[in-house]
């Protein structure tokens, strides 16, 4: 628990110096940190039949997408070369890969690609000349949905939790813990909008125009995040039964690895991105 707590607060730290540097190039480089580090994991799960050129074709793509708002290429041509260069892996070097291998290296790690992207991108959907630090809320946001839910899930879980909610992917998962974690989802994210409505001036078109008075709304974008976060904890799971593995890495001592502190933080994140796309529509 010690080791757990240390890593915890360490986690924290770091999270808040991405926050002070939301705006600079610190938060891109964090986020492809994370990125690159998520691709090795799921690469060594799928390890059996896989090939390195995937791996280093999976950090490319996430190098140019993550970084294409310096780079400006058009992502109908990043999505192109990215299927050309998996498809000549998978027939060049046929006799040594196994296609299933490389199919689930691939989709895995595209969907990290998307929850890491979604939380990068905010800070260009809603721009800080125009929004000031409303992107970055959005990214505390994000993390109090998901990691908010999750410790209110456990102790729910811990001190009502009955009836099991997936015991064949996570026996300690209850009903009582998932609905415990969505109340504690949406009551920390009310908190959270009202203390940065009293931190900052109301700007005619940035979050607290649109979200500031309706809680009800705010509310139900927690809900969804938190069941999403969830499905996504359960999916990452599944992962790991399935291919026998109790985490997927080491570099978090007492969490795990990457993948096993972000499951759920990169199932919220596109439905905060999708909130931040709103807002700079309105």
């Amino acid at each position: 628990m010690k080791t757990r707590v240390i890593s915890g607060v360490v986690g924290a730290l770091l999270a808040v110096v991405a926050v002070m540097n939301y705006y600079t190039l610190v938060l891109d480089i964090a986020a492809f940190a994370i990125y690159a580090i998520a691709v090795s994991e799921i690469c060594r799960v799928f390890r059996d039949g896989n090939s390195k050129l995937v791996n280093l074709s999976l950090i490319l793509v996430g190098t140019v997408t993550l970084f294409n708002s310096k780079i400006g290429l058009d992502p109908k041509i990043i999505a192109v070369v990215f299927i050309a260069a998996i498809v000549c892996i998978v027939v060049f070097d046929f006799e040594n890969i196994k296609f299933t291998s490389v199919a689930s290296s691939v989709m895995f790690s595209l969907y990290v690609l998307v929850g890491v992207y979604s939380i990068v991108d905010i800070k260009y959907v809603l721009d800080f000349a125009t929004y000031g630090w409303d992107a970055a809320f959005l990214f505390v946001l994000c993390a109090g949905i998901a990691w908010g839910g999750d410790i209110m899930a456990y102790f729910s879980g811990y001190l009502f939790g009955k009836h099991k909610m997936a015991p064949k992917l996570s026996p300690k998962k209850t009903v009582e813990g998932a609905i415990g974690g969505v109340a504690g989802s949406v009551v920390i994210a009310m908190l959270m909008m009202f203390v940065y409505s009293k931190m900052t001036m109301v700007s005619s078109l940035g979050i607290l125009h649109s979200f500031n008075r309706n809680y009800i709304l705010l509310a139900l974008i927690a809900a969804v995040g938190s069941c999403l976060g969830i499905i996504g904890d359960l999916f990452a799971s599944a992962v790991k039964r399935q291919s026998g593995i109790k985490d997927y890495g080491t570099i978090m001592p007492g969490h795990g690895g990457v993948m096993d502190r972000f499951d759920s933080f990169l199932f919220v994140s596109p439905v905060i991105y999708l909130m931040a796309d709103f807002i700079s529509r309105l």
